[in-house]
């Protein structure tokens, strides 16, 4: 059975994998056949804000609520997912980094390079809690009431 911290790593896991895929592909798609751009109209910024908030900030914030969860006794196992979030996280960025210079003109968001920076830094965040969750070593406390007196 999966404890409910697992569930949440592998949650963040899932939702930073989401975000780094739905970001590629929208990078992908704003630089269009021939880097000309797409041959609709849309409105990048609102799309960029939706994929964020819908994938990377929740995967963010459960990677922090998982090092709370286990901050005290540590996991190895967890430790691990943490990590490989992180690593996703920098790889996928990354990569959507050096597509964002393609990008037309017309189409180009302002925030989009200094947003890539900040989700950078967080990639580099998780990585470290991962490394701290790997390496605590402790004995988990008991639920309440089931206490052995």
């Amino acid at each position: 059975m999966v404890n409910l911290e697992t569930a949440v790593s592998l949650a963040s896991l899932g939702l930073i994998v989401m975000f780094v895929l739905l970001m590629y592909s929208f990078v992908s798609f704003l630089i269009g056949p021939n880097s000309k751009g797409p041959d609709i109209v849309v409105q990048p910024e609102g799309v960029i804000i939706q994929i964020v908030s819908i994938s990377a900030a929740p995967g963010i914030i459960l990677a922090g609520i998982t090092y709370g969860l286990v901050k005290n006794y540590g996991s190895k196992k967890i430790g691990i997912i943490l990590c490989a979030s992180g690593i996703v996280l920098l790889i996928g960025i990354i990569l959507t980094q050096k597509m964002i210079g393609k990008i037309p003109e017309s189409l180009y968001v302002p925030g989009l390079v200094p947003g890539t920076y900040a989700i950078l830094a967080a990639g580099f965040g998780i990585i470290i809690i991962g490394i701290i969750t790997f390496m605590t070593e402790g004995k988990r406390k008991p639920p309440i009431g089931e206490e052995n007196f």
